[in-house]
């Protein structure tokens, strides 16, 4: 969990639940999982969820949302306290999570 912006989790739905759990099966029959085995009852009966993190530019103001494990792909967080990434909109590198734009922001205004 990161400590200096918050992430949205939403809970998937049985639905998203039955495509994961096809996704998993053809990996297996294909060779493509590597992990322990699931077991498919536990899996359909526990609640999971995706986190994402609401973003917002420091150029041009545009939000947007993101899928934080993607963001754990290409974020070291040794290097830096936050993502920043590049803008869809100006495409500037200047896309910081929400909370910290508004930290950022109100350092300018004091």
């Amino acid at each position: 969990m990161p400590k200096y912006f918050n992430t949205i989790k939403l809970k998937i739905s049985d639905e998203e639940k039955k495509l994961r759990l096809e996704d998993y099966r053809y990996a297996l029959q294909n060779g493509f999982y590597f992990g322990p085995p699931v077991d498919i009852h536990d899996f359909m009966n526990k609640d999971i969820f995706d986190e994402f993190v609401r973003f917002k530019c420091l150029v041009c103001g545009t939000e947007h949302v993101e899928e934080y494990d993607i963001l754990l792909e290409i974020w070291d967080e040794s290097i830096s306290d936050y993502p920043k990434i590049y803008c869809e909109n100006c495409g500037k590198e200047s896309s910081v999570p929400l909370d910290v734009y508004h930290k950022q922001t109100l350092k300018v205004f004091r």
